[in-house]
């Protein structure tokens, strides 16, 4: 690894002293390796249901993009806050091998299956996250992304199964499609993490769209895992999101391939190590507030590159004169975003989008 890993666009290299120049070129470059060639946009906007659950009003929307069905989220906030504009959060979702849903793994559905409840008891304590944050004063966004939800590949369930059998044998059977399209896109110079950060973007703009709901000066993104590592990447691709929060997605590169680590396509990016390090990306939201949340005991994410990548964010933030807007985390547990971390998330967030 170390003789391939050059991080020529890493902030602390001796090239780099200003900031806003150092983000413009980072930040090109990272939309170039990301192969994300167009503008994000939303065609055809609706609200498709509304419905209240426990002192929350949940709007079902869903817009179309240039490619496949509509993508379907779920925009949160509470009830007696109806007309008022909040602070806003764009709630990411995880892999987890889970993707059948979504949107619906951080969210509160009206009929959940025990399959669903499962995953949330074992990955976050047994909570809808992003429900919880609009709980607590917010408007939250959770979106499904490609593959995921809304936006997966339907190659017959089978209608005879019970759902949750539907949903176990979908999520079996979604690694091979994944990699089947991991190598399409690449025959057109694509990959699936830049898709999922085109059609996050687009969320983005719709959320933008939402000024009867939202306060547009205070917008923080967050996610757990695939959904950390999506927050990170939006936040340093757009200076509009003002807070980032991270769970579970950082480490260096080097200790996650020296490990023998298989992650899901949608950690990777083309030609990275020549350019960046994970926690380089990440700094391109400098010198805005970010959160990381390291948890020592995943398997995951090795905790040498955690502490590595811990290190070298401090610096980074250092270097940018902004120290004080870096926060990490550590906690004595395994991959996950139990009641805990979320509390910790959701106080963090509250003080950043109000100072």
């Amino acid at each position: 690894m170390k003789c391939c890993a050059r991080y020529e666009y890493s902030y602390l290299g001796s090239s780099w002293s200003d900031l806003d120049f150092w983000k413009g070129v980072a930040r090109s470059k990272l939309r170039e390796l990301l192969a994300i060639e167009f503008s994000p946009e939303f065609l055809d906007p609706s609200i498709d249901m509304i419905y209240n659950v426990d002192g929350v009003s949940v709007e079902k929307v869903s817009y179309r993009l240039a490619y496949g069905g509509r993508a379907e989220a779920f925009l949160m906030y509470p009830r007696d806050r109806v007309g008022k504009r909040l602070p806003a959060v764009i709630a990411l979702h995880d892999h987890g091998g889970f993707k059948f849903f979504g949107k619906e793994k951080i969210a509160r559905v009206l009929e959940e299956p025990s399959i669903l409840v499962e995953y949330k008891v074992r990955s976050y304590g047994g909570r809808s996250w992003a429900f919880e944050l609009a709980k607590k004063g917010f408007a939250v966004f959770a979106v499904d992304t490609f593959l995921f939800g809304s936006r997966r590949i339907e190659f017959g369930e089978g209608s005879s199964k019970g759902i949750d059998d539907v949903i176990k044998t979908y999520n079996e059977s979604s690694y091979k499609i994944e990699s089947l399209v991991a190598k399409v896109l690449s025959v057109f110079g694509f990959n699936v993490l830049g898709t999922v950060v085109y059609e996050d973007l687009a969320a983005l703009e719709y959320l933008f769209s939402r000024s009867d709901v939202i306060d547009v000066e205070k917008i923080a993104v967050a996610g757990w895992s695939l959904g950390g590592l999506r927050a990170l990447l939006l936040g340093a691709l757009d200076d509009r999101i003002k807070c980032v929060a991270v769970a579970c997605a950082m480490s260096t590169l080097d200790e996650i391939l020296l490990n023998g680590i298989e992650h899901a396509w949608t950690l990777y990016i083309p030609n990275t190590a020549r350019y960046f390090d994970l926690p380089d990306i990440a700094s391109i939201h400098m010198p805005r507030p970010m959160l990381v949340q390291y948890c020592r005991e995943d398997k995951i994410f090795p905790l040498k590159g955690q502490i590595k990548a811990h290190e070298k964010l401090s610096n980074l933030y250092k270097k940018a004169g902004t120290i004080q807007n870096y926060l990490g985390i550590f906690y004595q547990k395994p991959h996950i975003f139990d009641v805990e971390m979320q509390e910790d998330a959701f106080n963090w967030i509250e003080r950043c989008l109000t100072r």
